[in-house]
């Protein structure tokens, strides 16, 4: 009960309060025509798809966060004693950039701060007017223009762009991208296919999210900010791939990009040269644990090679377009997606009950 108290004081202390809210002549709708209001559901699903975008952003960075550490502990076990020091400072840390830092890119950068786990000395900015970003520079985030630069230096580049400023930007960064660093683009006029053939990678995510434009969509609150949006607990909910109350969501976000994120963690463990059971066993280990059931090596290889002790690496652009036995058991096995789901929401729900017990500001 007294957590239930903390998490409502939390929620009450972050809403913004509409000034508006009982004076219905001062509100934006007010001075809509009937044709005007029409419209209206587009500002609902603009701001769901951000949420959306954000939130899914946000998981992926965290499991592959969490799988890098869990890699390094394999790799170089620590010590009962220095475990302490080690959760102060995670080592060999996720680097993130963020090229192009509008409304989008700033909503973004906000949600790895506050959710993500992301310290602000891992995660870059680069964006042609660096000197109007005083928020994050306030939290210590390194913002600059030269996407060069955070290519080069990033484990995970997420595109925040205009499409017509993409071509020149992949033609800067395709030749410094990592070899196991992952492009998350959030620009949906842009294909998965289009992406490769520009930057030159195979390591690339990309949401797809669709809506049926002849129903009315649900309730949904769009006058918060995105980060305020995922302090409640449906919406985080309906912004899971996994969700399967269709009716209950605005947009909708493929159940591939799941998938597409556990074949990442396949291709990080693969490029650190590790064995097929230490693969598994981080994936696992990251997104299933104390699941009664778990992937298996036959959910990615029909024929195993002798001659090969590691995973090969898996093409993500043809992995969008593929049926896997990976999807396939995601979708058959109903423990497997709700362990995902559980930890897709727990995320969110963690911040906010650190929060009530004041561990976090």
């Amino acid at each position: 009960m007294a957590l239930v108290e903390r998490l409502q004081s939390v929620k009450n202390e972050t809403a913004v309060t509409d000034i508006t809210q009982n004076l219905p002549t001062l509100q934006f709708e007010s001075a809509l025509d009937g044709s005007e209001k029409d419209h209206l559901p587009l500002r609902i699903r603009s701001h769901a798809i951000s949420v959306s975008a954000c939130a899914q952003a946000t998981f992926f960075t965290s499991i592959l966060n969490k799988a890098r550490q869990k890699k390094n502990e394999l790799k170089s076990p620590v010590k009962k004693s220095s475990r302490f020091l080690q959760d102060l400072q995670q080592r060999d840390s996720l680097k993130v950039g963020i090229i192009g830092c509008g409304r989008l890119g700033s909503q973004l950068a906000d949600c790895l701060l506050t959710y993500g786990g992301i310290p602000a000395h891992d995660l870059a900015v680069s964006t042609r007017r660096p000197e109007t970003l005083e928020n994050l520079k306030n939290r210590d985030v390194d913002c600059y223009h030269d996407n060069k630069e955070l290519a080069s230096s990033s484990h995970v580049i997420f595109i925040c762009v205009l499409p017509s400023q993409f071509p020149v930007i992949a033609e800067e960064i395709k030749s410094e991208i990592r070899a196991e660093a992952f492009v998350y683009s959030l620009m949906s006029s842009y294909s998965i296919k289009k992406l490769c053939q520009l930057l030159k990678t195979t390591n690339i995510l990309r949401p797809e999210i669709s809506w049926d434009s002849n129903t009315v969509p649900p309730a949904w609150e769009y006058s918060v900010s995105v980060s305020q949006a995922l302090e409640n607990k449906q919406t985080v909910l309906r912004t899971c791939p996994f969700y399967e109350d269709h009716e209950d969501c605005v947009v909708l976000t493929k159940e591939k990009l799941m998938e597409s994120m556990v074949f990442c963690l396949i291709n990080f463990c693969s490029e650190a040269m590790l064995t097929r059971k230490e693969t598994l066993t981080i994936v696992n280990s990251t997104l299933f644990e104390d699941c009664q059931d778990e992937l298996r090596e036959s959910d990615f290889i029909k024929k195993l090679d002798p001659k090969s002790w590691t995973f090969p690496k898996y093409d993500l652009v043809k992995i969008a377009d593929l049926s896997t036995p990976v999807i396939g058991r995601l979708m058959k096995q109903r423990l497997l997606r709700n362990y995902l789901q559980k930890k897709y929401c727990f995320l969110f729900e963690n911040y906010l009950q650190l929060k009530a017990y004041g561990q976090i500001s």
